[in-house]
């Protein structure tokens, strides 16, 4: 469970929460699946402008396809914009694909992140403190 901003290196290791649904902590799992679980666990990604999102027992990064389907994989290209919000949650837009951002169902699976939008609860996250 790591993730750091390319450019400097690993950062505090967080937890990313969304509080879509009954609320889900991001996770990767080792076949590139992304989706989400009510409590955090070693497949959950940590948080780190523009970072990357790696899950530490997969070793994968998050990844945003153009078409906005979220996957895991061991490139470490794959870079998000983080923005701070006004409720203060945390969103996370491609950065090779601008518009397109990460997205949690009420179910806790990834949507689609062509179908959301900055303003919906589905892409707020909210970094916490791993234990």
């Amino acid at each position: 469970n790591i993730s750091g901003n390319i450019a400097t290196g690993p950062v505090e290791q967080q937890l990313l929460y969304c509080q879509v649904g009954i609320g889900y902590h991001l996770q990767i799992l080792s076949n590139g699946t992304i989706g989400g679980v009510h409590e955090p666990n070693e497949k959950s990604p940590l948080r780190g402008g523009v970072v990357g999102i790696r899950g530490i027992k997969s070793g994968l990064y998050l990844c945003m396809s153009r078409e906005g389907v979220a996957h895991g994989a061991f490139s470490s290209d794959c870079l998000f914009k983080e923005s701070l919000e006004e409720n203060f949650y945390t969103t996370f837009s491609s950065l090779s694909h601008p518009g397109i951002y990460l997205a949690l169902s009420h179910k806790g699976e990834a949507k689609r992140g062509t179908s959301v939008g900055r303003h919906q609860t589905c892409t707020h996250f909210l970094p916490r403190r791993a234990p």
